[in-house]
């Protein structure tokens, strides 16, 4: 079943596009990412999503409803922690939680709210103002669970928080989505997204580039394999005219770094045609395949968020 669907989602900014013809759809259960630099549209149809933007054309559907922008659409299932997370200063935390919840139509978010402030080391009876960055992102983390959520949609939730902490919240998703919520996960940190989602989307200048499989994306990107020589005073000159998508990385006394794209078979042969010591393969991350999306394009982050 599709919790969330974005059909043909365009929104411009008067001679500025946001986002230009972007689909995709998030089943039950699933964590999703959505990636991409600054200024490169996610932002934007998060708050599309949201019914805080109205889009120039296309649409968004959760739960099988329309959203209408202005109108809260389903937010009693949904948990949103937006990038820019701010809430009012001078409340305690448990008092602006319980505020938004009871906003929200929540009933029984109370005991829900003490369990991840304990589980987060959360003071929720601080005032926000007196709180360090990490703790008022810890309340925004709290804002967005304390429902059980059928659908979360986060933009950048582990931003400002220690590492420990940071495995807190993936953990907090994970679970999440075991139960079977869906989420939505918009994250600069790719070791992050590779760790939790399933499949992700990549745009660039506002315009979706790829949505596939994790292992899928990673797969298309570059791959890395190192080459000792027997002779470390004869490295041969890799012929990259013959050898297709290859390129040298480094080159050190008897080592050789190449990267290429497809088959190793033609780099094994050339290889093959001297005495080889070891070779070894690191694995490709998804932080690697990501910036192949954008080599060559110092505009690559547009103007819209």
């Amino acid at each position: 079943m599709q919790t969330l669907q974005v059909e043909s989602l365009t929104k411009r900014y008067g001679s500025v596009t946001g986002a230009e013809d972007v689909s995709f759809a998030v089943e039950r259960g699933e964590i999703f990412g959505y990636l991409g630099p600054n200024g490169s549209g996610k932002t934007t149809t998060i708050r599309c999503i949201m019914g805080l933007l109205k889009p120039t054309s296309g649409r968004c559907r959760v739960f099988g409803c329309d959203v209408m922008p202005g109108y809260a659409t389903r937010h009693e299932k949904i948990g949103y922690l937006p990038g820019d997370f701010r809430i009012w200063p001078r409340c305690s935390a448990e008092s602006a939680l319980a505020m938004l919840a009871r906003l929200g139509g929540v009933d029984g978010a109370r005991k829900r709210r003490e369990a991840l402030a304990e589980r987060l080391e959360l003071d929720l009876g601080r005032r926000v103002g007196d709180l360090s960055k990490g703790n008022r992102q810890k309340v925004g983390v709290v804002y967005a669970f304390q429902h059980q959520p059928d659908l979360l949609i986060l933009d950048e939730p582990t931003i400002g928080l220690d590492p420990l902490v940071r495995q807190t919240v993936l953990d907090l998703i994970r679970r999440a989505a075991r139960d079977g919520a869906t989420v939505l996960l918009s994250s600069h940190d790719l070791a992050e997204v590779s760790a939790v989602c399933s499949r992700a989307a990549i745009l660039r200048k506002g315009r979706l580039v790829e949505l596939a499989a994790i292992s899928e994306i990673v797969r298309q990107g570059e791959r890395h394999i190192k080459i000792w020589f027997a002779d470390p005073s004869a490295i041969p000159a890799p012929p990259l005219d013959s050898l297709g998508e290859v390129r040298v990385v480094n080159v050190e006394p008897g080592i050789i770094h190449l990267a290429y794209k497809g088959s190793p078979d033609a780099v094994l042969k050339w290889a093959a045609q001297s005495r080889v010591d070891r070779i070894a393969t690191p694995e490709t991350s998804l932080e690697e395949a990501f910036i192949q999306y954008y080599v060559g394009d110092p505009a690559a982050e547009g103007g819209a968020t």
